[in-house]
């Protein structure tokens, strides 16, 4: 049993609803669920009645409830009484994953409005592709990612939170025959070859062109699949190919190319900061709560 067990566990008490806790706690619905049953399974009791209005406790879970917040007041009493000892002369060192997307604006000013508040606290930066940083996480090489988009597996296994949304879009080379268009269909390009990027360093690439292309009831070629972002764009304005991308490329300076929105079918990507449970995971939450105010300013 870990304290993250009782966590959920009274999240979900309170709120009587997986849906709710699991949004409070900036995880899955199905990682909250987890939680609960191998809490339930080490306990050997039935913590909630599950009913169509919601969760109730069973008097095992009324009397667990009790004893996991005393345990989880206890735990935080006993970090308090710590601070004294543990921080003196100690500066906190976070270790961020980002994608090249994330540096203008959004990095760059939410480590200027946090260092301001949390001197104590060192910030490393390490630019990753996105397969990159959550092999990192796991492996507890970094403390924090900005991947992207998150796939359903990440949002399971970590914290997440979204930061921006943003639509997909279409990038032609400047001399494309529908550089001069405001909007266009993705059926508009039945005919071109596609880019797109390796598998591997950005996952879900393949099943998201799949899932358009049968929406547009086209089969276009997928040529080249290219390792990086600024790989990507330099290759669209050589004239090799057209991509389907997020609109928030065009945050990266790349001559040579136009990005036109995409009218049909739509799609859009949650960028997301993603985060495991960790000792320094406070520090982390305020850090990821300095940047999603730098996106909602």
């Amino acid at each position: 049993m870990e304290l993250r067990h009782l966590r959920y566990f009274i999240m979900a008490a309170e709120e009587a609803n997986i849906s709710r806790a699991a949004a409070r706690l900036y995880v899955s619905q199905p990682a909250v669920s987890r939680q609960i049953r191998d809490l339930e399974s080490e306990l050997g009791v039935t913590l909630f009645k599950r009913e169509p209005q919601g969760l109730n406790l069973t008097p095992a879970g009324e009397m667990a409830l009790a004893q996991a917040k005393t345990i989880l007041r206890s735990a935080s009493q006993l970090t308090d009484s710590m601070q004294a000892f543990s921080n003196v002369g100690r500066q906190i060192t976070l270790k961020v994953g980002f994608i090249p997307t994330a540096l203008p604006g959004l990095l760059t000013e939410g480590l200027k409005h946090f260092n301001r508040e949390h001197s104590e606290v060192c910030i490393q930066i390490f630019e990753m592709h996105p397969g990159e940083q959550i092999t990192a996480l796991r492996r507890g090489e970094i403390d924090l990612a900005l991947p992207g988009a998150a796939s359903r597996k990440v949002k399971e296994d970590f914290f997440t939170q979204s930061l921006r949304t943003t639509p997909l879009a279409m990038v032609v080379s400047t001399d494309h025959t529908l550089a001069n268009r405001k909007t266009v269909d993705l059926a508009d390009f039945a005919h071109d070859p596609f880019l797109s990027l390796n598998e591997e360093r950005f996952p879900g690439r393949e099943a998201m062109h799949q899932r358009l292309f049968k929406l547009a009831e086209i089969n276009p070629k997928v040529g080249i699949h290219a390792s990086g972002l600024n790989e990507i764009l330099g290759l669209v304005g050589s004239g090799a190919g057209v991509a389907l991308v997020p609109t928030d490329l065009n945050r990266m300076q790349s001559s040579g190319v136009k990005f036109l929105k995409l009218r049909r079918p739509t799609m859009t990507f949650n960028f997301s900061a993603v985060w495991p449970d960790s000792d320094h995971r406070p520090t982390i939450e305020s850090f990821v709560k300095v940047l999603a105010s730098i996106e909602q300013a």
